[in-house]
């Protein structure tokens, strides 16, 4: 089923995205994920505004200055990320956390203070993070804020997450998005 023939959202939603960078895809594999997330969110008629770190490697290689969906928009750093975007977050329906955001420990933990909405980890990278939390590298996220997010989403299934993180409550997103289409298929015969 193509995304194209989804029905709209049965109400607008108001999302934030933090991510790494959607501006450049320049060695950054981020970028085409959260284009193709982006623009179908908007497709289903939802309000996207991705909030991206301004950082030197992908001011100087971007090739999305304005994405022809959504919103985006660039902070400095995480003063200015609370002072400018505080209402934003607080006031959203979602607000999703990309793995790798620059000083995403601090973004975590102001995303866990403000936000009334659902809020998740999204985890582009899940081998890198799971080690890095095992070793106590991760710069941008500690085990005690996994579960302050409503979601973890992730590239693996729940067992490796159960296993490595702790989760308790995990399934495969995968397999998640197998079943609602097939409910979908089934609901549209």
């Amino acid at each position: 089923m193509s995304a194209t023939v989804l029905p709209a959202a049965p109400r607008r939603l108001r999302i934030v995205i933090l991510g790494l960078s959607i501006t450049s895809s320049w060695g950054n594999g981020h970028a085409t994920t959260y284009r193709s997330l982006m623009r179908a969110l908007c497709r289903r008629g939802h309000e996207v505004l991705f909030l991206e770190c301004d950082k030197p490697w992908y001011r100087e290689h971007r090739d999305l200055r304005r994405p022809p969906f959504g919103t985006v928009r660039l902070y400095d750093d995480v003063v200015a990320l609370r002072r400018r975007w505080r209402g934003e977050l607080a006031e959203a329906d979602l607000v999703i956390l990309g793995s790798y955001v620059p000083d995403g420990i601090a973004v975590a933990m102001l995303i866990q203070q403000v936000a009334r909405g659902v809020t998740a980890f999204y985890d582009i990278d899940t081998p890198v993070t799971m080690a890095s939390l095992a070793d106590g590298s991760c710069e941008y996220l500690r085990p005690e804020l996994v579960p302050g997010f409503d979601l973890y989403l992730s590239f693996t299934g729940g067992p490796t997450l159960r296993l490595h993180i702790g989760l308790e409550n995990v399934d495969d997103l995968k397999a998640d998005l197998d079943r609602g289409f097939a409910a979908l298929k089934a609901a549209a015969a």
